[in-house]
This record gives structure tokens, sequence and C-alpha cells, in this order.
């Protein structure tokens, strides 16, 4: 389901687990706990976050929690315009909030000549794919898979050193990914944050 109201979802939901209470439903949309715990694959807009309590019994039931951008989010987001370390810094917010994934919601969705020209009638330019025909790479994509490269080695240190005990390192990462928040984009840099973070995670000592 995309970005229906939260009436229509308790419809939707009451429908699917009358005809098999099995049914798995996803929904990328606002957060609303009247629903939460009906959506097993549950997106939510990057104004929304989970409850941390909420978030944690996701996890326990093996429920997906993750979060996207589209084409209202003026920071962060992946349109032409943005920093390019913006999607970089998207792999690390993800880290940061605990999330399972991150959601971009158009890959390829080309313009009329999107080679030349990213722009699409309302929505800011570039918000409509991330590669071109050819198919050709970006900046914009290619940062966003140093994001996600990010992503995976906080989680790597995160596993690492708690089994070793080392709470000196624990800690010194997880107070850098509290500068991963959204409201600091309005006054700070995506690139000061990542550049900070990098630090930490590719040291090889």
């Amino acid at each position: 389901m995309d970005e229906r109201p939260m009436a229509s979802m308790q419809s939707v939901i009451r429908l699917l687990k009358s005809i098999d209470p099995n049914w798995k439903i996803s929904l990328a949309g606002d957060f609303h706990p009247e629903i939460e715990a009906g959506i097993d694959d549950y997106c939510v807009a990057s104004r929304w976050q989970f409850p941390e309590n909420i978030l944690q019994s996701r996890k326990a039931a093996g429920k997906i929690s993750t979060w996207y951008t589209c084409c209202t989010e003026p920071y962060p987001n992946g349109f032409t315009f943005s920093p390019p370390d913006e999607h970089v810094w998207i792999g690390y917010y993800t880290a940061a909030k605990h999330f399972d994934g991150y959601l971009r919601w158009a890959y390829n969705s080309w313009t009329a000549n999107p080679l030349t020209d990213s722009r699409f009638t309302a929505w800011p330019a570039g918000d409509t794919y991330q590669v071109y025909p050819g198919p050709l790479s970006s900046i914009r994509f290619e940062k966003m898979i140093e994001g996600v490269q990010g992503f995976e080695k906080v989680q790597y240190l995160r596993n690492l050193y708690t089994k070793s005990g080392d709470n000196a390192r624990l800690s010194e990462l997880e107070n850098a990914l509290k500068k991963f928040d959204i409201p600091l984009l309005a006054t700070q840099t995506a690139s000061d944050h990542v550049r900070a973070i990098e630090v930490l995670v590719n040291r090889e000592d």
C-alpha cells in the first residue's frame, strides 16, 4: 500500500486478515500507531520515526521497519541539485535511527529527455530517477551505494565492539551517529557529518 490514509488501511487490514490471518501487509506512508501492529513491512516518511519501544518490538517480531524520501523533502534527498554527500548521509542516518533500510521511491522513471533535462512537472529536478539510460550511473547513485556501505560498516562495528567488549569505541561510534538527525541539516552540511564518522568507520587499527 502506498501512502494510504489510516482509515483506508484499517479497512484493508480487516479485510485481508479476515481472508487469511497470515497475509503479510506492506505500507509506505505516515506512521500511525493504531495500525502499526498490522503492518509487517512499514516504511515511514522522513518526517516520522518509530517510537523506540515500538521499533524494538517490531525487531523482536521479525517485522521490517524502514524510511523513505520522495518529492516533498528538501533534505536529505537525491535531487539533481542535492549535495552528493546527502545520499551518503542517508545511509548513516538509517543506521543511527536503527532502521532496517531506506527506500528511494524512484530509480529510473525517466523524463522526456533524461540526459539533458531532469525536471518533471512540479517535482524537483532529479526526483524521478537516480540513473540514466544506457544504463549509466550518476554521482547521486554512486553516493547512495557509498551510503549503503557506510550503513553496513556501522552494523559490523557495532557487532564487533559489542562482542569484544570495547565499550569506549562503541560509545565513540554511537556519539558520532547522534549527529545524524534531519533538523541539523538546516544549519550543518551532510559532508561535515559524513567526514567525521568516516574517520571512525574507516580506521585501520
